[in-house]
């Protein structure tokens, strides 16, 4: 075997294992997305909300502070579940 085919032998034996390592990176994606919409479905259930009222939460980006005490902590990042929101002059820039 000369050196050209060895080189060429150890570059297909990288791209087997680039392949492989692809379909288990693609394998542990689908994995942690089953188990952030897992965590999220719990996070809305322990709400116990209503329809109605999980719609009106989602169009206001936060819970009254009665309700969000009652979601555990693990289930949801605190800043983003409390953001308020802006008014109209916090997002015009000074116009003087």
């Amino acid at each position: 075997m000369t050196k050209l085919e060895k080189i060429e032998q150890k570059m297909q034996k990288i791209r087997e294992k680039i392949t492989q390592y692809q379909s288990r990176l693609k394998e542990l994606d689908e994995q942690r997305t089953e188990q952030e919409n897992l965590q999220i479905v719990q996070a809305v259930r322990a709400l116990q909300l209503t329809r109605d009222e999980l719609a009106a939460f989602l169009l206001m980006g936060k819970l009254p502070p009665q309700e969000a005490a009652a979601v555990p902590h693990e289930l949801y990042s605190h800043k983003k579940m409390h953001k308020e929101p802006t008014t109209e002059s916090e997002d015009k820039p000074n116009e003087e």
